[in-house]
């Protein structure tokens, strides 16, 4: 069931994909069906698109397909997707990040005029932070200081959930109370490389709730 709601979330960006256009691709497994839905479309319409991916796994999607992988130096986005771990709709605020590849899809988000975030039902809390800790990935000698820091911002449980497709450490810490400041405050401790806060971007939400 929950399957098929991720097909059909596929479906919808399926239209907004244009020859020549260059795409933000993002991960997770939404985005992994979006990703061969659009390779299919891709190969069937003989298309000419430009993927920047934010994971291995995409990249390895978009190669079998023919799609061309671009980078962020050479390439401007014009539209982006991907999903998330959990979404406020009121505020339109995300945490993402549980793939561990929050790095690369913050970067593709603040790259991109517009980001359409695909997330089946149970993705929607009330309060962001409801089901999921914050994922933060850090430098790796950095992950004692870090810890200590983020109990200084309120952050409870927090532990080591292994490396990053960059090889940076990744810790996960709940928060009972997130604020509009916190993913600049977590930013701000040294030794953090990014945080899975995605507050105030621009982003339209495609599925369950919207």
């Amino acid at each position: 069931m929950l399957e098929k709601e991720k097909e059909e979330l596929a479906y919808r960006i399926l239209d907004k994909v244009k020859d020549g256009d260059t795409i933000g691709f993002g991960s997770g497994t939404t985005s992994h069906i979006a990703t061969v839905k659009i390779g299919e479309k891709v190969k069937k319409d003989n298309l000419n698109i430009t993927a920047i991916p934010t994971s291995k796994d995409i990249e390895d999607v978009c190669k079998e397909y023919g799609i061309k992988i671009g980078n962020l130096i050479e390439n401007n986005i014009d539209w982006a997707f991907d999903g998330a771990d959990e979404v406020d709709l009121k505020h339109l605020w995300l945490i993402k990040g549980r793939g561990k590849a929050l790095f690369k899809e913050k970067l593709n988000i603040i790259s991109s005029p517009i980001t359409y975030i695909l997330v089946d039902h149970t993705k929607f809390v009330n309060k962001l932070g409801e089901k999921c800790k914050v994922p933060i990935e850090v430098f790796p000698s950095a992950m004692k200081y870090v810890s200590e820091e983020l109990k200084k911002l309120g952050g409870e449980d927090i532990t080591y959930r292994g490396f990053t497709e960059n090889n940076n450490g990744i810790l996960d810490a709940k928060f009972e109370n997130i604020t509009q400041t916190l993913e600049k405050d977590i930013k701000a401790i040294t030794g953090v490389i990014e945080s899975g806060l995605f507050l105030g971007y621009n982003i339209e939400i495609i599925g369950g709730n919207e």
